[in-house]
């Protein structure tokens, strides 16, 4: 083999290996596909839930992280906050309190919801789990949180919590005063209004209100949805990762607050 010849083959195995490795950096340097969550609804810019913007888009179908290491998998500060001032709970003493906080005008809300529900089916009888309407002044939060109050009140909770998201998600009534809601759970429920209102503009609503006010301010909360365990922990879509990972990393403290009261 003549000098030359040997020279153009030199070449030729020098460009198929730099080709070879030009393609395994390019497609070790993709992106993850797998969008996470990177932030929760505002409490500052409550959206309305007509449209959507790209920076609160949210992966419903990001991977769940897991709980096979050790105790310490999950960190403050990385995956949930520490409040520096516990909130009281209204839990007995011998249970742990979960406080789930929504608005029904939140999307990441409404995506996270059925996860809430099967998860909620899981806990201990040690438990006590407590939905709570995040609202932060007077507004349509705190109208909707009104709602849920008095369709509670009423015993209707479970009959038409999941019902109410829909019709504010899906068909894009935003149920903006006590009229709307009333014609709204009179058409899908069978609920007289005059019942409805009436229970709507009770004193004991009020008092709710003031109560769950008070308690949001302690969980100094940017945004729903969020999770609180035993007044302390608070676990957020952003340092979670996903809305998956939420009830992921609030099961770890719940284990983590059972452990520590017998310690």
């Amino acid at each position: 083999m003549t000098k030359n010849k040997k020279g153009i083959l030199g070449i030729a195995v020098f460009l198929g290996l730099a080709l070879v490795a030009a393609s395994y950096l390019f497609n070790g340097a993709q992106p993850d596909k797998e969008a996470t969550v990177t932030r929760n609804t505002s409490v500052d810019q409550p959206r309305s839930t007509g449209g959507s913007a790209s920076s609160d888009t949210v992966s419903t179908s990001s991977p769940v992280v897991t709980q096979s290491g050790p105790p310490q998998l999950f960190q403050p500060g990385q995956h949930y906050r520490v409040l520096s001032s516990p909130v009281k709970t209204d839990a007995k003493p011998e249970k742990v309190e979960v406080v789930s906080i929504f608005w029904y005008g939140c999307p990441h809300c409404y995506a996270l919801e059925p996860k809430i529900e099967q998860w909620q089916q899981t806990l201990s009888s040690d438990v006590e789990f407590i939905r709570t309407p995040g609202f932060f002044g007077p507004n349509l939060w705190q109208t909707h949180a009104r709602l849920y109050y008095t369709v509670r009140n009423m015993g209707l909770e479970e009959k038409v919590h999941a019902g109410i998201f829909s019709e504010i998600q899906n068909r894009r009534n935003q149920l903006r005063d006590s009229e709307q809601m009333a014609e709204f759970l009179n058409r899908e429920y069978g609920i007289e209004p005059a019942t409805f209102n009436k229970a709507f503009k009770a004193f004991g609503v009020n008092h709710q209100l003031q109560k769950a006010f008070s308690k949001l301010k302690g969980y100094e909360l940017s945004g729903v949805p969020a999770i609180v365990i035993d007044g302390r922990y608070v676990v957020e879509p952003g340092l979670a990762g996903s809305l998956g990972n939420m009830p992921v990393i609030a099961d770890y403290l719940i284990r983590k607050v059972k452990q520590d009261r017998k310690g």
